[in-house]
């Protein structure tokens, strides 16, 4: 993002002056030429030389006028973009002023900072503003450069022509071979450690490869075909020449200079990074070009990508390779990790990039398996972190696009086997292993780069279209991916056994060692409440919905969404954002029966929200009994220490034991240090043991409280009706009092004029709201919600230890 600092110190005038003296150099250009061409023309001198001669001069005048008008055409080009810029940019600094001017702080990001003395309506109308305006001067601001440069390899292609058998006209076909000479000889720099050629190249690289219209269409999944056809031709031949090696050393040059403070090469890495996604990208094209495509890369950098770890088991590959290979992919993740936020990858090296994360991840568990988290020799300190944060780099790119993460977790509609060079063995893909080494590797990030892989169905089951279809498809699959049932011998579905586990007890287990996933899962529940607010499902699949965007919609068999809701409240923002998803779906649903013109609110919520207290119950056990999970986890490490504890001191008795009175002959005659006559008499005649566990007693097993339903209960019926009596509010009928029995006016609205707080209205002004609540038809459905939540939560509640055993793995504890 351009900082408002920087882009307040930019002087236009300074890049006019710059045109005009361009502008003088062409025309003193035109003039040496016309002044050759006359002298050639009026010279006394004839046959077939002189012909000859002025020929080659009438040729090379009309070749180096051709290249006067590319120039020309650049002066143009920029003396209007840059007329662009500068009025988007009064458009921006006017929605600032305005901003200012009514005591609001705008920062360096162009963020409004007020937030005391302004209201927050004021505020975002605002933020809005300048966002806006800024989203169209920087989308100017790369359109201006991205013509520039695409003007600017013509020129170079024009004067590169000149004096050569080719017409200067043929200047915009030349794109592609200056790509290939650019990286031949980026890389021969980056192999010699030639800095000053490496940045000769640089400066003669067209950036940006995209405007910031076209980033965000990519960052959308939009497909976009106006990237110009010279630039496409230049990065694909770049690309191909310059293979891995200039690649990945470009890159580590420039994020040198990017540390060192060069805001140049930062902006430099930006350009490669997006150019790299989207020469590969399928919905990549000029207007008249190819699409996108993965082959585009270099073979020996596609080697790299879609290579496996076992391919470094041989007789000439070992640890130190696949160490250097690793560092490779991780700086390669990096480097994509720099590109413009949100821009997706093409499909092919989108999967690429996901079952790459997932073998080096797969690698550091194996690791932890069967090496006790040590890296064989050949790997460096460091590189364990190394490999981890490479990994998710690359995840976190892969998932940007929804289409990569749908076929990752289904293995539907996977791309074509990379052919990527003779060396490359592809694999099989097993969605099932994926699903597994992605969401069970504890990663550093806390599950953010896999959470993604989720998240999508979130923000993609509303959709319409193709894109609505495949989260609703995934989402009615997620029961079989975490949750995975099978029947016992008497016809019981209990969830699928994992040795002595199961696979949905090994997954809570995972979502806590991950809890953006929970939260991501918590998202996805949350915005699809209707998938399983019904408690009639009979299985988890997919039924047609004419009320649904995409015409379809997931439904959820209640156990299997339960067990979902409590793998999604695993994490403190996943219960946070179940629980308010739930109450704003109650909310709504109130608020359109107030609304009612019938004037019957009670038929609509008997009608339409029947299932509201089933709901209210289901997410209030998986949110408490996840808590419950998470505290009989803590319970039992704790026990375990104790017990690792007193075992220990158990051992360590057993050996002063040994060194002393099992080896003490004669009572008293030790030397220093041992154990004295006294002491010694009192354990053998009480005995060793007695001795020992007065000295360490056995711990005693501390046990878990459960929660109480009848407190649930309670703050359920006084949550029903704060959220009825805050409806009423909304919609503009809760009258401002009442009153009790005894004639006592009892307010409904307090002294700020908001909705008063129930939890705080007397037990003798309560009969003045349950009047009110009769008067509207309510009263009844606030005593049968809370009946319905009652059961629902004896049903569901986990109250002793065997309850949540048998939720996670269908058993009971064996006492």
């Amino acid at each position: 993002m351009l900082k408002r600092s920087q882009v307040e110190a930019w002087n236009f005038e300074a890049v006019r002056e710059w045109i005009r003296r361009a502008s003088s150099s062409r025309q003193d250009l035109m003039e040496h030429a016309d002044s050759t061409r006359n002298y050639f023309r009026d010279v006394e001198w004839q046959g077939s030389a002189y012909s000859a001669a002025y020929d080659r001069v009438a040729q090379d005048h009309d070749q180096i006028r051709k290249l006067s008008g590319e120039v020309e055409e650049l002066e143009q080009i920029a003396f209007q973009h840059i007329s662009d810029v500068e009025a988007h940019l009064r458009v921006v600094q006017g929605r600032v002023a305005d901003a200012q001017a009514l005591g609001m702080v705008v920062d360096d990001a162009w963020k409004v900072m007020d937030y005391e003395n302004v209201d927050p309506d004021t505020r975002k109308a605002h933020q809005d503003l300048i966002n806006a305006a800024f989203w169209s001067f920087e989308d100017s601001v790369s359109r201006a450069a991205q013509r520039i440069a695409e003007q600017a390899v013509e020129i170079r292609s024009a004067g590169d022509l000149l004096g050569s058998s080719l017409d200067v006209a043929d200047a915009d076909s030349q794109a592609a071979r200056f790509g290939s000479e650019d990286g031949k000889a980026l890389a021969d720099a980056v192999a010699k450690g030639d800095q000053a050629a490496v940045d000769r190249i640089l400066a003669q690289m067209p950036q940006p490869i995209l405007s910031q219209y076209e980033m965000d269409a990519l960052a959308n999944g939009t497909g976009i075909d106006t990237l110009p056809a010279s630039t496409q031709d230049y990065y694909r031949s770049f690309f191909q020449q310059a293979g891995k090696e200039g690649v990945l050393g470009l890159n580590e040059q420039l994020l040198a200079k990017e540390r060192a403070g060069d805001p140049l090469a930062a902006a430099q890495r930006t350009n490669l990074a997006n150019s790299i996604l989207a020469i590969s990208n399928e919905k990549v094209s000029s207007p008249n070009g190819p699409n996108g495509s993965y082959q585009n890369l270099p073979a020996d950098l596609r080697g790299m990508i879609s290579g496996r770890s076992e391919d470094f088991i041989g007789a000439y590959t070992g640890p130190p390779e696949l160490a250097e290979n690793f560092r490779d992919l991780s700086a390669f993740g990096e480097l994509l990790g720099q590109s413009h936020p949100g821009i997706e990858p093409g499909k092919e090296l989108g999967v690429e990039l996901g079952r790459q994360a997932a073998d080096m991840a797969d690698y550091l568990d194996d690791v932890d398996k069967n090496f006790n988290g040590n890296l064989p020799t050949g790997f460096d300190e460091g590189d364990r972190e190394t490999i981890e944060s490479g990994a998710a780099s690359l995840l976190d790119i892969a998932t940007r696009n929804d289409e990569v993460n749908y076929s990752l977790l289904t293995g539907n509609d996977m791309p074509e086997v990379p052919a990527v060079g003779e060396e490359y063995k592809p694999s099989r893909f097993d969605p099932n292993e994926f699903r597994n080494t992605i969401f069970h590797h504890e990663w550093s990030d806390d599950g953010a780069a896999a959470s993604n892989l989720l998240e999508w169905v979130a923000d993609d089951s509303g959709k319409p279209g193709e894109e609505g279809l495949r989260a609703n498809q995934v989402l009615s699959q997620l029961p079989d991916y975490f949750a995975p049932t099978e029947l016992t011998e008497d016809g019981q579905r209990i969830p699928k056994s994992d040795g002595d586990s199961s696979v949905f007890e090994s997954n809570v287990q995972a979502f806590n060692a991950n809890p953006k996933l929970a939260d991501a899962l918590a998202h996805v529940m949350g915005t699809n409440i209707p998938s399983y607010e019904s408690p009639l499902h009979d299985e988890s699949t997919v039924k047609p919905d004419p009320d649904a965007p995409s015409g379809q919609r997931a439904v959820l068999e209640t156990t299997d969404a339960d067990r979902l809701l409590f793998l999604a409240s695993q994490s403190e923002a996943g219960r946070l954002l179940l629980e308010t998803s739930r109450q704003e779906y109650e909310a709504d649903l109130i608020a359109r029966a107030l609304a009612d013109e019938g004037g019957d609110p009670a038929r609509i919520l008997e009608t339409q929200g029947n299932n509201l207290a089933q709901l209210d119950g289901r997410i209030t056990n998986a949110i408490t009994n996840a808590l419950t999970y998470q505290n009989e986890q803590k319970l039992a490490e704790h026990n375990n220490a104790q017990q690792e504890t007193y075992e220990n001191r158990q051992k360590a008795g057993e050996i002063v034991k040994s060194l002393t009175l099992d080896n003490m002959e004669i009572p008293g005659k030790g030397g220093p240090g041992m154990i004295g006559n006294a002491v010694f008499d009192v354990i053998k005649d009480q005995g060793y043991e007695a001795a020992m566990n007065k000295w360490n007693p056995e711990p005693t097993t501390e046990t878990m409280p459960y929660p109480d339903p009848q407190n649930i209960d309670r703050d359920t019926r006084h949550a029903i009706r704060q959220q009825i009596v805050d409806s009423l509010f909304r919609q503009g009928q809760l009258p401002e009092y009442g009153f009790d029995r005894s004639g006592n006016r009892v307010d409904f609205v307090d002294q700020e004029g908001l909705p008063v707080d129930v939890r705080k209205i007397t037990a003798t002004s309560e009969e003045a709201l349950n009047h009110m609540l009769r008067e509207r038809g309510l009263f009844d459905f606030v005593d049968r919600y809370t009946l319905q939540h009652t059961t629902e939560i004896l049903a569901g509640l986990a109250q002793e230890e065997d309850d949540l055993e048998r939720f996670l793995t269908g058993k009971a504890t064996t006492k």
